[in-house]
């Protein structure tokens, strides 16, 4: 698990060493343990590497004339905790450098299938197993194998190149910008503030997109030039340019799965192997839990293969909020260890603001606040933390999944005219732009992916054009070649879902701990989304929501915790938005420091804006809720200084 950064000049100039050490130190949570630099030749197979010694002492009088790129590297040791796993890590000839930032499950597995017992490996890591399949069987055939987390730079001096990639499922993220001037790449986008003559400037064309969804998906973001590469996806740089491909396709999982009588016992037993797989490592290990099934059952198996394991939650005053008797349910029988933290109101504004300096964007979705002082919580105990991340997209366990068939019903029925569509229209909001769309079963799915009113947004965030958002969205989905069901479950995964996970990684990562999510192992993935996808799954939503999502899952949890603690009505991570925005520690720093900024805006109707704000108890969740991104938003403007 590390960080890793990357700059070179496209001009052949010389690069600056000290501004590659400034993009790392910025990210230096990622990899506290060790950090490393290596200098490379656009054209001259040279390289020049500075240990972390070397580094603290870094300065530009020695002559690296000859030297026009780098790349650099934080390191948090989990695997192989000796300096034999120090990075960048390079072949026996000094011509392939690698940097990675994961962990690849299935390494030894492939070590022993794919390489001589004669290689003479000098480490124990997983980035070795990768440096020697790519040198000896090349960048896709390696990809294709890897069975894990991960976001890879590989440097070929042999060949006078660079590739960047990333997981099939964007676990881990990888950031990049390519000018006139210069290539660069980062595992979070903080560092590029670093870069010489770069601004960061806010990307306008995205930003309906961020008011829609509260978050954007991939390769999108709110820094112009800033790109997020896809889940998936790798990257090559050569001859001053790039080219960009898809080696893994989100439609790419088996068809249907026969054995339905005992798909049960299948997927038990693909969960277990791929949590006993992801406890590999050198340092302790604990789980999140916040007491629904998912999370208690990644601990569950967790606890079935390790002696050791502690488990860490965030716990709520208000009990319709807290789960902490389920909390308390699984810890009891499993007798474990628990560590907990309760929500705190006067601090809540600084962790907003740490959390959004942490994400590199606006954190409109409030419940990452919570992870992220779960994750301070468990820093002095931990390096890994599991979670349950990941199981309510593959399996279905939103109302949306259901919601969709229903919606999808309505919509055959509006044009074929058995209902007026005005009446429809009054009766569910999700109609009320009805100029807008279509209302083909593509917009459907992105109707119900939204989060904030659009009668909202344009209320008060006039300036902002709904149509540009839904389209970058449109664009996506039009890719996806599937049923209507099965494009559903796909387009959760390549949107809500990579979000969660950026947002997992960044919250654990500015603690220095490394996030898991055994529910994202390739050969379960594959298992879920095929029998989900393609069986006779009853996907009634009127009848009994939550005995009709993550069927499947609940039936294993059942067999473990009870059917009362397994079917319950579904919470969340929920947060008291309502609570905290009327609270004095959140709004004398809000009313100081952000209102200001929104008056001064000319992006806000802020007559209404005031209004809702002086107005918390009578305004409705929806506004308060898109209030909450616009707060967010002004805050990550100024805590990165984005020109508007």
């Amino acid at each position: 698990m590390c960080g890793f950064v990357g700059y070179i000049n496209k001009n052949l100039d010389q690069v600056d060493p000290l501004m590659i050490k400034k993009m790392m130190q910025l990210q230096q949570h990622r990899g506290p343990d060790d950090s490393g630099l290596a200098l490379f030749s656009s054209n001259d197979k040279l390289s020049l590497t500075y240990n972390q010694n070397d580094l603290e002492t870094l300065n530009t009088k020695n002559d690296i004339s000859k030297y026009n790129g780098g790349i650099g590297f934080n390191r948090l040791s989990v695997i192989d905790i000796t300096k034999n796993g120090h990075q960048p890590m390079s072949n026996e000839d000094k011509t392939i450098y690698i940097t990675f930032n994961g962990e690849i499950y299935n390494a030894f597995q492939l070590k022993d299938e794919f390489i001589s017992s004669n290689y003479n490996f000098k480490s124990k890591t997983d980035t070795e197993i990768i440096l020697v399949l790519y040198e000896k069987y090349g960048l896709e055939f390696t990809l294709e194998k890897l069975n894990g987390m991960f976001a890879i730079c590989i440097l070929d001096l042999r060949n006078n190149q660079i590739f960047l990639a990333r997981d099939r499922f964007g676990i881990k993220p990888l950031y990049y910008i390519i000018n006139k001037h210069f290539f660069s790449f980062s595992s979070e986008i903080k560092s590029f503030l670093a870069i010489n003559n770069f601004q960061f400037k806010l990307n306008k064309e995205h930003l309906s997109e961020y008011f829609i969804f509260k978050y954007l998906a991939p390769p999108n973001t709110l820094v112009s030039g800033v790109n997020l590469l896809q889940p998936g996806e790798y990257v090559i740089f050569k001859n001053n340019e790039i080219k960009k491909k898809i080696y893994f396709d989100f439609q790419n999982f088996d068809k249907e799965i026969d054995n339905e009588d005992n798909k049960l016992e299948v997927l038990e037993e693909k969960l277990k192997l791929s949590v006993k797989s992801q406890l590999m490592s050198d340092v302790n290990l604990g789980c999140q839990l916040s007491g629904g099934i998912d999370s208690s059952l990644i601990t569950l198996f967790a606890k079935k293969f390790t002696k050791k394991l502690e488990t860490f939650s965030i716990l709520f005053e208000d009990k319709k909020l807290s789960e902490e008797s389920y909390i308390k349910k699984v810890i009891n029988e499993l007798d474990l260890m628990n560590f907990s933290s309760e929500f705190d109101y006067k601090n809540f504004y600084n962790d907003l603001c740490d959390s959004i300096w942490s994400f590199d964007a606006p954190l409109s979705q409030i419940n990452s606040v919570g992870i992220f002082n779960l994750a301070k919580l468990a820093k002095s105990r931990v390096k890994v933390l599991l979670s349950g991340e990941g199981a309510d997209e593959i399996h279905g366990g939103y109302p949306r999944f259901t919601r969709f068939i229903f919606f999808n019903l309505l919509n055959n029925i509006l044009k074929k005219k058995l209902l007026p569509f005005s009446i429809v229209s009054k009766k569910f909001k999700i109609f009320e732009y009805n100029k807008i769309f279509s209302l083909d079963s593509n917009d459907i799915i992105i109707l119900l992916s939204s989060v904030h009113s659009f009668k909202d947004i344009s209320n008060l965030v006039p300036k902002v054009d709904l149509v540009v958002g839904l389209d970058s969205r449109r664009k996506m989905i039009n890719k996806i070649n599937l049923p209507n069901k099965q494009k559903s479950i796909i387009y959760e995964m390549k949107t809500y879902m990579h979000d969660l996970f950026i947002k997992q990684d960044k919250m654990t990562m500015a603690h220095s701990i490394e996030n898991r999510v055994p529910f994202l192992d390739n050969d379960l993935v594959n298992y879920s989304v095929s029998y989900l996808t393609n069986s006779n799954f009853d996907y009634s939503y009127f009848s009994n929501v939550t005995k009709n999502t993550k069927k499947y899952l609940k039936q294993i949890s059942t067999k473990y915790f009870g059917k009362k603690f397994s079917y319950r009505t579904k919470s969340g991570f929920t947060f008291p938005l309502r609570k905290i925005l009327k609270d004095n520690h959140f709004r004398k720093p809000i009313e100081e420091e952000i209102i200001p900024k929104i008056n001064s805006s000319k992006l806000y109707n802020f007559k209404k804006i005031l209004k809702i704000w002086t107005n918390i108890d009578s305004s409705s969740s929806s506004e308060i809720e898109l209030l909450f991104s616009i707060i967010t938003f002004e805050i990550w403007l100024k805590k990165f200084k984005i020109n508007v």
